[in-house]
């Protein structure tokens, strides 16, 4: 789940807007291009058709939940840092502050990818070649292949 970079201020308007716009529960598009225009975002018909499409099970519209998580998209709205951080954590079941190719692998294989090359990955990223990937390599990597 992202983690947002909102202002109490910010949450509260987005919450207000979206009770007085919404319908039942949901934000059409002409709803919806208010909200973002408000933001400096200004999308066309077809990008909202395809935003509502992508991130929500009903054609006509989205919910609270999924309004916030489409704004949260745009970085400046997002807390990045604390996202890549829970990432880490994940990785880092031990709480080294750094991952090994041991530790990578056990994540991986959880996933279902148990043929993932973590040396390889290691390899790739550790650029102070300590054999392990401190968080600011991981970030990197995120980084780059986000």
């Amino acid at each position: 789940m992202p983690k947002y970079n909102l202002s109490p201020a910010q949450y509260k308007g987005f919450l207000d807007f979206f009770n007085r716009h919404s319908h039942k529960g949901f934000m059409g598009p002409d709803e919806i291009r208010a909200a973002l225009c408000k933001f400096g975002i200004e999308p066309t018909r077809n990008e909202l058709q395809e935003m509502i499409e992508a991130i929500s099970v009903d054609r006509d519209g989205i919910n609270f939940q999924a309004f916030v998580d489409y704004c949260s998209a745009y970085k400046d709205l997002r807390n990045v840092h604390e996202e890549y951080a829970e990432a880490f954590r994940i990785f880092d079941t031990q709480g080294k502050g750094s991952l090994s190719v041991e530790d990578i692998t056990l994540v991986m294989s959880k996933m279902g990818l148990a043929d993932f090359d973590a040396q390889k990955l290691v390899d790739e990223i550790d650029t102070n070649k300590d054999g392990v990937v401190d968080f600011e390599e991981f970030v990197a990597l995120m980084k780059k292949r986000l």
